[in-house]
């Protein structure tokens, strides 16, 4: 899991996170979030994206 933002031109922070199966390395999820959302922190951007992930990761390992 990489949650490293992208820095903008205005010196932001956009939250991104790849997402890759650490047994073979292919991508299973690669999430851009919408252009408005930034924040002007790094950390923040990094703590938004690594929540968003841990919550995807636990929803899709779900099993019934």
């Amino acid at each position: 899991m990489n949650c490293a933002p992208a820095r903008a031109s205005d010196g932001s922070f956009k939250p991104y996170v790849v997402i890759s199966r650490s047994s073979d390395g292919e991508l299973v999820a690669n999430r851009f979030f919408p252009t408005e959302l930034q924040f002007n922190d790094e950390g923040d951007a990094i703590a938004h994206a690594r929540d968003w992930a841990v919550r995807w990761i636990d929803a899709s390992s779900i099993t019934i």
